[in-house]
């Protein structure tokens, strides 16, 4: 069982969240640690305590991740400086430099925003940098001839993070389709495109 720490309110010291997780990791009521929402010096700060302390630590990361690049600028009630609940350049930099974290991607198919028209984009991805993201999304989706949503999926498995997407879906046909992502290789040249384009 996986033991999650969300966003939020900052009333407990690290701490003592550090120890109380690491007794339920010793009582064997959680056998892995995971964090959500929080910046990321909290994250390495509650990592080193628990590593000075001898105790487990954070092993993942969930934060919203998709090939459409977010503003992170944009405050709302439970992130008055910004958003922390997606990733950004901190997060995807620290995960190359700490290996043994992985990262899962929550909506990366942002709610079907992707394929359905009748379905706008989020506010926070409408910005002058998305029409070029999803220009080569749908230049790679067409010579490989896998969906955009596949190319999204497949995009993330294969990256230089270690991200699983946590991808729903609402019937079977969804279901298979992102399944089949697993199956898609994209080459060098089509990574470094949808990897550079903004």
């Amino acid at each position: 069982m996986a033991l999650w720490l969300c966003g939020g309110h900052h009333t407990v010291p690290q701490e003592e969240t550090v120890e109380a997780f690491a007794g339920l990791v010793a009582e064997g009521t959680a056998g892995l640690l995971g964090v959500s929402n929080q910046a990321m010096w909290r994250v390495e700060r509650a990592r080193a305590l628990a590593a000075a302390a001898g105790l487990p630590g954070y092993e993942v990361l969930q934060y919203q991740h998709s090939h459409l690049r977010p503003r992170l600028d944009v405050p709302s009630e439970l992130f008055p400086d910004g958003s922390l609940g997606h990733e950004g350049p901190e997060l995807l930099g620290y995960l190359r430099a700490e290996p043994a974290l992985t990262l899962v991607a929550c909506s990366p198919l942002l709610a079907g925003a992707y394929v359905r028209q009748d379905k706008p984009l989020p506010a926070d991805y409408d910005h002058p940098g998305t029409p070029a993201r999803l220009a080569v999304l749908r230049d790679v989706a067409r010579e490989t001839g896998a969906t955009v949503n596949q190319v999204v999926l497949a995009w993330q498995l294969g990256g230089r993070a270690p991200i699983v997407p946590l991808a729903g879906a609402s019937s079977t046909a969804q279901r298979e389709e992102n399944l089949s992502a697993v199956d898609l290789e994209l080459t060098a040249d089509q990574r470094d495109r949808l990897d550079g384009a903004h």
